[in-house]
């Protein structure tokens, strides 16, 4: 939790901008135009939104990119259930084997096949969210595990 980016993001961000900010906006919106002290607060705070939006918006897009990309097809239309779901992958996986075997050194046979599969898992994920399952827990669930393992840089 306490990284170089938290310390960065706390004093940078909160304190540094946020803080010194709010403090300058309140001290010219209060002191100097002469708006009363809870209005004047109220007005700090939706001036500093409106420009903290995009600057937490940037900083978390940037850091947390992976949360942006989660689906990368479009959803299907229809109600599907999780039967269905591996039925489809397993369908999709079989068609991307075949090709595969054909020609395991050249993508350009078997690509659109594995891009099949990674469009139906995708979808399988889409269903569970869709029935309250939490995917996110078992991500990281698994990421933790593969770090104690070493299997990542």
């Amino acid at each position: 939790m306490f990284s170089k980016e938290w310390f960065i993001y706390v004093f940078g961000r909160w304190v540094f901008l946020s803080g010194i900010a709010g403090a300058l906006l309140q001290y010219g919106l209060a002191d100097k135009l002469g708006i009363h002290t809870i209005p004047a607060f109220l007005l700090n705070q939706f001036l500093l939104a409106c420009v903290f939006w995009y600057v937490d918006r940037y900083i978390f897009q940037r850091h947390f990119s992976r949360v942006k990309d989660i689906f990368k097809f479009p959803r299907v239309k229809g109600s599907f259930d999780f039967q269905h779901q591996f039925d489809k992958i397993s369908e999709e996986f079989s068609e991307y084997s075949t090709d595969f075997q054909k020609a395991p050194d050249d993508p350009q046979v078997w690509v659109h096949r594995f891009l099949d599969l990674s469009h139906a898992i995708e979808m399988t994920e889409r269903v569970l969210r869709e029935k309250g399952i939490d995917v996110d827990q078992e991500y990281y669930a698994i990421v933790s595990k593969n770090r104690q393992r070493g299997l990542y840089s």
